[in-house]
């Protein structure tokens, strides 16, 4: 009757860090995330009635995929323009679930708007509006 030989802890340590990728040298980083925005459906500025008056943005659209997430939000005012850009991340080739991850999100904008006329611009999407 031949006699077996147990592997050593060492050796089945080494075999499983080799099948499996996990050694430090074969680890791979992981790809950065695809960053783009997400599609605007609809916009609707809402002012509030202050003195001086504000206002907010109610933003609908699709962040994406079942793998899709909000990024960030940025804000940035030029005059009378005020542009809001909503970015979202996704990894690379995943392969995710087709159901669209939907957005409705009500933004405050930052500053007031006294007496005039705004131009509010999301994701390219352009919307004016009045305050009095």
């Amino acid at each position: 009757m031949a006699e077996r030989c147990a592997p050593s802890l060492a050796a089945v340590g080494l075999w499983l860090s080799l099948a499996c990728g996990c050694g430090q040298a074969d680890r791979l980083a992981d790809p950065p995330l695809e960053i783009s925005p997400i599609l605007v459906d609809s916009v609707e500025v809402l002012v509030q009635e202050s003195s001086p008056p504000r206002a907010s943005a109610r933003v609908q659209g699709v962040i994406g995929d079942g793998c899709s997430s909000v990024h960030s939000v940025q804000q940035v005012r030029s005059g009378s323009t005020v542009t809001l850009t909503i970015l979202r991340e996704r990894p690379p080739n995943a392969i995710c679930i087709q159901i669209a991850l939907l957005y409705d999100e009500t933004i405050p904008l930052e500053g007031t708007f006294p007496p005039g006329r705004y131009v509010l611009r999301v994701n390219g999407i352009e919307t004016p509006f009045t305050t009095e």
